[in-house]
């Protein structure tokens, strides 16, 4: 176990902060990290500028695990390679060297390793104070959360029974059924196992707590793989009634299954279809209510999967194709006069308060207050852009809420 989190943790933090690295790299040579063909030995040089300039290792030591490393892995000339850019690693200076003289965004991107482009973004969005509140919890480890499976353990009685029985110590948090789990293994244990508990981040948890549903209900579940919120659903609804969960993945329908199985639910049925095609006629039946949750750029989640922040993330594109989902969905719900709850993982505006701005202006959906803690949702968008119902909606943020980046909204038709 400790051999696995050592290597979890220079995976992470190397992820974490790659553009600071690679600047190191180019400051003390004339290589250029990206342009290494050779993978692992790209890695090799940032992980040992990550132990000498980050975590202040020993730099003659280092040098010399990274050249062994180059030699075994790649080649002999690969350890030649290795050891002349790490000597002239040791002589650069981070702060005068590196940082010095940038300007405040290209700073703040590569002191807390976030690409310059959302840095930018965010000041734009939030200011300065906040940004800076994000950047630093996205570089934290976010903690995990249990959600107590209440069709087989109650709220008051299920903690005691994990610590006692398991060894799985758990704090509450402000949703009842969900806990922050303090010492022992949630994922994998043999609580897990037996379906005493599932894992589910408070933020996402909220989405499907949101949803206003009742033992007996008919649900729309739309992009739900792997199953987290439609097995919260479940539980919610006592498991009776149907919950139709809906994806064009037919390998996430699969972890949703055995998600089920393993909780011992049995209202789940999955249905594999584009979400951008449904319509009144082609729901299994009509809805009482429906959960969205589309696939979107993930900004939101940068704590849990730092290697996501440098891939590309077309704010607009993906709002694009989460308004495609969410549009044939208020398309039935409209036909079927039920709520609809819609819900992403991402901070930005386009994905969040401006698409809950065009529900409205299309279809006539107004956003009503969820019954979920939370902050509220933001007033204004990067360019001006201003939203009429902040407090009828719901933002997580990693630096208040020690949950992922989440957006909740409770649309109602008029």
């Amino acid at each position: 176990m400790d051999v696995r989190r050592s290597v979890q943790a220079f995976v992470y933090e190397t992820m974490k902060r790659i553009n600071l690295l690679d600047e190191v790299i180019r400051t003390a040579s004339d290589l250029d990290p990206r342009r290494v063909r050779s993978t692992p030995l790209r890695w090799i040089l940032r992980v040992g500028v990550l132990e000498m300039k980050v975590w202040n290792n020993p730099p003659a030591p280092v040098t010399d695990c990274m050249v062994r490393l180059a030699k075994e892995m790649v080649n002999e000339r690969a350890g030649g390679l290795v050891n002349a850019v790490l000597r002239r690693v040791e002589s650069v200076d981070v702060e005068e060297d590196v940082l010095s003289g940038r300007d405040p965004v290209e700073r703040l991107a590569l002191e807390h390793g976030h690409p310059k482009w959302f840095v930018e973004y965010c000041m734009r969005l939030l200011g300065r104070r906040k940004t800076e509140l994000l950047l630093r919890a996205n570089n934290r480890v976010p903690p995990q959360y249990l959600r107590l499976n209440t069709l087989m353990v109650d709220t008051l009685t299920g903690p005691e029974l994990l610590r006692r029985r398991y060894g799985i110590v758990t704090e509450p948090t402000f949703l009842e059924e969900v806990r922050t789990l303090i010492r022992g293994r949630g994922y994998g244990s043999k609580a897990w196992r037996e379906g005493l508990v599932d894992v589910q981040d408070l933020a996402s948890a909220c989405a499907s707590a949101a949803l206003p549903v009742e033992p007996g209900d008919v649900v729309l579940d739309v992009c739900a793989a792997p199953g987290s919120k439609t097995t919260h659903l479940a539980q919610r609804m006592m498991d009776e009634g149907k919950i139709y969960s809906i994806d064009i993945d037919p390998k996430g329908l699969r972890v949703l299954e055995r998600r089920c199985r393993r909780l011992g639910i049995t209202c789940v049925e999955t249905v594999r279809r584009d979400a951008r095609r449904l319509d009144p006629d082609s729901v299994p039946e009509p809805p009482d209510a429906i959960l969205v949750d589309p696939p979107c750029s993930t900004t939101g989640v940068w704590n849990r999967n730092p290697d996501s922040r440098w891939k590309p993330k077309p704010l607009r594109r993906f709002a694009r194709r989460e308004w495609s989902v969410l549009r044939a969905c208020l398309r039935v719900a409209e036909e079927y006069g039920c709520p609809v709850v819609y819900s992403t993982c991402s901070v930005s505006w386009e994905e969040n308060e401006a698409i809950v701005k065009r529900a409205h202006d299309v279809f006539g959906f107004k956003p009503v207050e969820p019954d979920v803690p939370g902050s509220k949702g933001l007033e204004r968008g990067p360019k001006g852009e201003r939203f009429e119902w902040p407090e009828r909606v719901r933002r997580y943020w990693p630096f208040r809420h020690d949950s992922a980046g989440f957006f909740v909204s409770l649309l109602e038709p008029s």
